[in-house]
């Protein structure tokens, strides 16, 4: 992520405890009746007590005293238990958090104000409301049309509607489709409302949790989680996931990244295979969906939930199309880093496609988190997306300028089609899969951060798919797929007003591009450069000796490169992409590949 014009704080190591326990996300958009509290390690000692709280057990005393003074509360873990995974959730300090639900009538800085004296009480929070990141949305369509021509975000030539559309102007999706059109072993979580898990240009790509029995009532896997087939329901706390015309979101982010290519039906997905039972699988994580006044599946304590289920059930790409409905300061989300939110992000990242012995498990080793920017239509930092863990999506419309919703700054990582309805309100948004007024399968255009998002969870499903493959090649990393992302891209600031220039991220998503990217993988990272500026790259990081270094460059015409002390000065010349070929006159000898954008 890019934070050249923002200063960046080092991520504080302990908790300060000569005022109380740390009060986190304060704020009066936070939800009634709920708090997520974090036990001080030396004193988590489970104690046997009465009342409302999950197994009979709290993790202090003096916890229970101050909620039950208080009327009727809850009281639980806020990650389960889970079998052969509960190593590594203890390693991560994650046993230590808990979540409270109390009297939504009470103060809920009161109940704070009393936690906090707490001697065994480290980190109080604030359960902040989740949101969509859609900004609008148009008709159902139940009947099924030309998805080449509705989904010009895939493939855009130019000629799509009468208004203004750019060739160019989409995911460049149609390329990829060359080389991959996805894998059923890479699995993307979509933290969202409820996808329609029946839906019928879904139920096919849908995830499947082999090691439970559905609905017998029982925890068969041992995950902590009961009849969770497809995904779990963090909002009514049930394996069942829930979907309903005014709570269609997740079907629609759902079916951008994996409705089934080539049934005859509906339309297509980025990853959505080829009608073969091969396209990628979706996880349903439900946060979203609860009543206006809030529930725990509506704050923190959901979201933070479905993150580590995503990583320990075998995703690795993890689709976030909310965000907060509230600007936070980049002081502000540091302080955070003692988040229950952050530390499960920490989790995926760390674990996604990783077994319980450490061992690469999955077609990714590593995760890989992606956030919609915002609707706001405004350059302030906007978090979770602006984390710099995460990739962060804005979101351009069909003529390639950005979206007039979108938010956009320093902290955006990548432009992706997010809709522009402004124009052409039944057509200029993302056609995808939704669900109809009778909850019958059905089909709509919707405009946001939201959609763009998907787009990049999509071609990163893609890319995974390609590098696995049938042979389930392992190798792959996180980082070295974030790199090919970011270094893959189109310009895009050639569109943009100058409002927006350098500021909807390094340019626009091409999938196309990507999975070309992935054939380097191992090679020296790939890199992307404005033009007009240089960067340095550090043969020494690469190669065991760097004495004797010799390079060549396929297109000079691109790229003007300097080698001193090991070290590669690149200088950009002009748009396009270039080689580097370099040999450490060793038999050794290593790719970079060099994409200058605007």
């Amino acid at each position: 992520m890019c934070f050249s014009c923002m200063e960046k704080e080092s991520r504080p190591s302990l908790v300060p405890t000569n005022g109380g326990a740390m009060i986190i996300n304060e704020s009066p958009m936070a939800l009634k009746g709920e708090l997520l509290i974090k036990i001080r390690s030396e004193e988590n000692a489970q104690t046997k007590v009465a009342g409302n709280v999950a197994g009979g057990t709290a993790p202090s005393a003096e916890v229970v005293q101050v909620l039950s003074q208080n009327g009727k509360f809850k009281l639980e873990r806020l990650f389960p238990e889970c079998g052969r995974f509960e190593e590594r959730t203890r390693a991560e300090g994650l046993h230590e958090w808990y979540i409270t639900e109390f009297d939504k009538k009470i103060s809920t800085s009161e109940i704070v104000s009393q936690l906090k004296n707490c001697s065994s009480v480290e980190v109080i929070e604030y359960s902040l409301p989740m949101i969509t990141m859609d900004n609008g949305r148009s008709y159902p369509f139940n009947e099924p049309e030309d998805a080449r021509l509705l989904q010009w975000h895939y493939h855009n030539d130019g000629a799509v509607f009468g208004t203004p559309s750019l060739s160019g102007a989409d995911a460049g999706v149609w390329k990829a489709w060359e080389k991959s059109c996805g894998n059923p072993d890479v699995i993307v979580a979509v933290i969202d409302q409820g996808v329609k898990c029946d839906h019928e240009d879904l139920a096919d790509n849908m995830w499947i949790n082999r090691g439970e029995i559905p609905g017998n009532g029982k925890d068969d896997d041992g995950n902590g989680y009961i009849d969770d087939i497809h995904g779990y329901n963090f909002v009514d706390d049930m394996g069942q996931i829930t979907a309903s015309y005014e709570r269609s979101h997740g079907t629609h982010v759902a079916g951008i990244i994996a409705a089934v290519n080539n049934n005859g039906i509906g339309v297509n997905g980025v990853a959505g295979g080829t009608g073969k039972g091969d396209g990628v699988r979706i996880m349903s994580l439900q946060t979203l969906g609860a009543s206006e006044s809030g529930s725990s599946g509506s704050g923190l304590g959901g979201a933070v939930r479905a993150m580590k289920y995503a990583a320990d059930n075998g995703a690795v790409i993890c689709q976030n199309s909310w965000g907060y409905p509230q600007k936070m300061s980049w002081n502000a989300w540091t302080r955070s880093s003692f988040s229950a939110l952050r530390r499960a992000m920490d989790y995926f990242i760390k674990y996604a496609g990783i077994d319980e012995n450490g061992n690469q498990s999955g077609p990714m080793k590593g995760g890989i988190i992606l956030f919609a920017s915002g609707n706001e239509a405004v350059d302030y930092l906007s978090f979770p997306g602006a984390d710099e863990k995460v990739v962060c999506v804005s979101a351009f419309g069909y003529d390639g300028n950005a979206a007039y919703y979108t938010n956009y700054g320093s902290y955006v990582d990548v432009a992706a089609p997010g809709g522009n309805m402004y124009y052409d309100e039944a057509h200029g948004g993302i056609y995808s899969t939704s669900v109809g007024e009778d909850g019958s399968s059905a089909y709509e255009y919707m405009q946001g951060t939201s959609m763009a998002c998907p787009h990049v969870s999509g071609a990163c499903a893609l890319a995974v798919s390609y590098y696995y493959g049938a042979e389930k090649r392992k190798g792959l990393t996180a980082d070295a797929l974030r790199s090919a992302l970011l270094s893959s891209v189109r310009p895009i600031n050639r569109y943009l007003t100058s409002q927006y220039v350098d500021k909807m991220g390094v340019g626009m998503l091409d999938a196309g591009r990507l999975l070309d990217y992935m054939d380097y993988v191992g090679d020296i990272p790939a890199q992307s450069v404005m033009i007009g500026k240089s960067l340095s790259i550090d043969l020494s990081e690469y190669f065991p000796t760097i004495k004797v270094m010799t390079y060549s460059v396929n297109d000079e015409s691109v790229i003007k490169v300097e080698l001193s002390r090991g070290v590669l000065v690149v200088n950009a010349l002009k748009i396009g992409q270039a080689e580097i070929h370099v040999s450490d006159g060793n038999s050794l000898s290593k790719t970079i590949r060099i994409n200058v954008v605007s």
